[in-house]
């Protein structure tokens, strides 16, 4: 694995299911969740919010990757996000990419890895994603 993250991606593909599996939230539901439009912001708050779980960062996507436990895409709900599971691989970045780049716009750790096998309580995700997802659905509203 170390060889992957060593690639001019810096990712290695990790088959979900099996330690974890993901739970992918448009940028956009966060940002609304979060309040903010500003992405260092919205980043200290997922943290806390979060309590630390570990969480990617997508620039070129537009999107987070909450790492939840296995089996939780089997009981998913929220349509706002989707949950990754098995027969899926995430890239996943260098454990010491924490930072964005403007320059390479790489997938980094918006919420590092704190401590092995820890991983972001589903309740915690899920209420991101369906507050995020209410608020763009306001937004959709508000607009017709």
């Amino acid at each position: 694995m170390w060889e992957a993250w060593n690639s001019e991606a810096r990712l290695a593909l990790i088959p979900l299911g099996r330690i974890f599996d993901a739970v992918r939230i448009p940028a956009e539901t966060a940002r609304l969740a979060f309040a903010s439009h500003d992405q260092a912001a919205v980043e200290r708050r997922m943290a806390r919010h979060l309590r630390g779980g570990p969480v990617i960062h997508d620039p070129e996507g537009h999107r987070y990757y909450a790492l939840v436990p296995p089996g939780t895409a089997q009981q998913w709900t929220a349509p706002a996000a989707e949950c990754l599971g098995e027969d899926t691989y995430l890239g996943v970045p260098h454990p010491h990419l924490t930072a964005p780049d403007q320059v390479t716009r790489h997938s980094y750790w918006a919420v590092p890895v704190s401590l092995p096998g820890r991983l972001c309580d589903v309740t915690d995700v899920l209420t991101l994603a369906t507050v995020g997802g209410c608020l763009a659905d306001e937004d959709d509203e508000a607009a017709v």
